[in-house]
């Protein structure tokens, strides 16, 4: 019987910020579509830990596997199946909302219609040629969510995702990544506290909740 290997684990990792031990002997594993939740305070490695994912970190120990290989040998095949949104979302306040979605979406060149589909799903499909600086913060966060259903990934690492989002904003990135699940893909996502997501939980205090 064929073994099937994580989409992504990791094991034993350790990372360091300065010379201060931030995330130590961590390790997850993660199947499609399933989530995981990294939930801990400010400063507890969240975010170290989605770069540590993405390379970024060139001093770390342990291992990071994509689909039981190394990431550092996947070359950009591990890149390009993956979408990262930090906290800083990365919109601009002069673009329109669809230059804002062309923006993100290079060098992928989604249609203007699909742009136009995905920015609808998430109730800003009316706003497509008005500036960000126009919309509220919370139709300027939909920009962010828009650009998850773009182009279907196999693993989306999200910071803070529900952070200063209200009840309905929160709803909608619920239904989305039961979408997104639904289609193969998983998430890894980071927060202060549980969000209520169908999700296995993980605690950066070293204790873990199915």
């Amino acid at each position: 019987m064929k073994v099937v290997p994580y989409l992504l684990q990791i094991i034993n990792l350790k990372c360091s910020r300065s010379d201060d031990v931030v995330i130590r002997d961590f390790s997850l594993e993660i199947n499609r579509g399933e989530n995981i939740e990294i939930i801990g305070s400010n400063g507890s490695g969240k975010t170290t830990l989605l770069k540590a994912i993405l390379g970024l970190l060139p001093d770390l120990e342990g291992e990071i596997l994509w689909q039981g290989t190394e990431i550092k040998e996947t070359g950009n095949f591990f890149l390009k199946s993956c979408f990262y949104q930090g906290h800083k979302l990365g919109i601009k306040s002069t673009f329109t909302v669809l230059e804002n979605l062309k923006y993100s979406n290079f060098p992928l060149l989604a249609t203007n219609q699909t742009l136009s589909s995905v920015a609808s799903r998430v109730g800003i499909g009316n706003f497509l040629h008005r500036a960000t600086s126009d919309l509220s913060i919370g139709q300027t966060k939909r920009i962010a969510l828009a650009r998850w259903l773009i182009k279907d990934f196999d693993l989306y690492l999200i910071d803070e995702p529900f952070t200063a989002m209200d009840d309905e904003g929160s709803s909608l990135i619920h239904s989305i990544i039961k979408e997104l699940n639904s289609r193969g893909s998983s998430f890894l996502i980071t927060g202060h506290r549980k969000s209520g997501l169908n999700s296995k939980k993980i605690y950066l205090n070293g204790t873990n909740e199915s």
